[in-house]
């Protein structure tokens, strides 16, 4: 390609047999960073979001939105088709979309990124690939570069994995204008204050991404980033941070700064349930926000399997501490638990699910949701780089390791495992947990139970 520059179209593919699990948000927070640096540095970009479009396929209707995506894709004039495979329930849309633009396209530049791609570059590097490029980590400089290079084509040869470069904050773009599936009034829109996550837990995909630094933008631009989300009038702001706040000092200061400048929107934030501070639930007090606390567990010992922290008996201390902080202060919570990560045992899943139904009979009021879910064994993860200790130190057994390129319901296959010799079936401590929802509601004030129907979506 000569004589003008590379048009390029950025496709968000869905899940072909994850239906309701990556989640349909309208507006998703990386695609706008990625779309609004390219647009800065203008280039000629397109978005087009298939899950927003089309929606998630049943598995009767895959054909049928593949058919339907490509006639979508091809409706546009690119020279460039960068997918983001950001999960792994999108590998197959990725691939099969990839093939067939190939096909059609023969001579388009194909690149793939996102958590997939990075955490395994070589399930898209193979002999007849049909992607050019795959780049692992931060997208945004290694995808400028491509398309400054003196010719822009595609299906010449092997395929080349970029190691993409961590970009500096003050260069981060966070511009909402011009993002396609923008509407005034939407439900959500997400945004993010920062990058990385210093800790390592064993099943996240974090740490293989090599985002274990947290950067963060300055208080007065996160403040920025926020109202402008706001001047769009959502339902609700999410921070969609994987470790939001993580320095006290900015968290204190970000979260006075809301109060003093009457923020006047629900806020969703999720976070680590071990580092606030009375004076911190104190403010989220002052604000409409629903906390979502990634708990996992309340074992010790799981705490440290987890690697969650390093010393178990400081963490569950400290949890138990937030939770009953913000339960006196009336804030919406919501924890998360992931019970039937290997190594779990009846005695350690015993002590999570204990704790919890004490929590909820010492209570006459609560302000906090208790949900749960089972490990899903994820490419990239500790659990899945080193599975063989898991195996033999526990008696874990993973029963499918590429379960992403299967075709078949993904979500319930990717968590079809023994966690430990000792726990066959985890599914009696995941029933007591769901068992306390109904009086988790029953015993909300009016306010908060309306501000949790509201979060959820359910009414207006």
């Amino acid at each position: 390609m000569t004589g003008r520059s590379p048009r390029l179209l950025l496709l968000h593919p869905g899940a072909l047999y994850g239906a309701g699990v990556v989640g349909g948000k309208s507006v998703k927070a990386t695609l706008v960073e990625l779309f609004s640096f390219l647009r800065v540095h203008d280039v000629a970009v397109e978005l087009l979001d298939l899950q927003v479009e089309l929606g998630d396929p049943q598995p009767e209707l895959v054909d049928e939105f593949l058919r339907r995506g490509l006639e979508r894709i091809l409706s546009f004039d690119f020279d460039v088709l960068g997918i983001s495979c950001w999960t792994s329930y999108e590998y197959l849309a990725s691939l099969e979309f990839a093939e067939r633009v190939r096909a059609a396209r023969p001579h388009a530049l194909i690149v793939v990124g996102g958590y997939h791609p990075t955490a395994v570059p070589q399930d898209f590097a193979y002999a007849g690939s049909p992607f050019d490029v795959v780049v692992t980590g931060e997208g945004e400089l290694a995808l400028l570069e491509l398309l400054s290079e003196p010719t822009v084509r595609g299906g010449d040869g092997a395929t080349r994995v970029a190691a993409g470069t961590p970009l500096p904050m003050e260069r981060v773009s966070c511009e909402l204008e011009g993002y396609p599936y923008l509407e005034r009034g939407a439900f959500e829109v997400g945004v993010y204050l920062s990058r990385g996550c210093p800790y390592r837990c064993t099943f996240c995909m974090d740490p293989s991404a090599g985002r274990t630094r947290w950067r963060h933008h300055s208080v007065e631009r996160a403040l920025e980033i926020v109202a402008r989300a706001r001047s769009y009038e959502p339902q609700r702001v999410a921070i969609h941070d994987a470790c939001f706040g993580y320095l006290a000092s900015w968290r204190r200061e970000f979260l006075q700064a809301l109060v003093d400048r009457g923020f006047d929107r629900p806020l969703l934030c999720e976070m680590r349930g071990d580092r606030l501070s009375a004076a911190d639930v104190e403010l989220c007090a002052r604000l409409d926000f629903w906390l979502q606390f990634g708990v996992e567990t309340m074992s010790p010992r799981m705490v440290e399997i987890m690697r969650k922290a390093k010393t178990g008996e400081r963490y569950v201390q400290d949890v138990d501490e937030t939770l009953r902080e913000v339960n006196r202060q009336g804030v919406l919570a919501k924890v998360f638990l992931l019970l039937n990560h290997p190594g779990e045992t009846p005695e350690t899943a015993e002590e999570t699910v204990s704790y919890f139904e004490r929590f909820v009979a010492e209570h006459e009021r609560l302000s906090v949701i208790v949900n749960t879910s089972r490990f899903h064994y994820y490419v990239g993860t500790d659990t899945a780089l080193r599975r063989e200790h898991y195996e033999r130190t526990y008696g874990a057994v993973f029963s499918h390791l590429e379960w992403h390129k299967e075709r078949g319901p993904q979500f319930d296959i990717s968590r079809e495992q023994r966690a430990s010799r000792e726990l066959p079936d985890v599914m009696p401590y995941v029933d007591r947990i769901l068992a306390l929802q109904p009086q988790l509601v029953r015993k909300m004030p009016a306010r908060l139970q309306l501000l949790f129907l509201q979060q959820l979506g359910a009414v207006n």
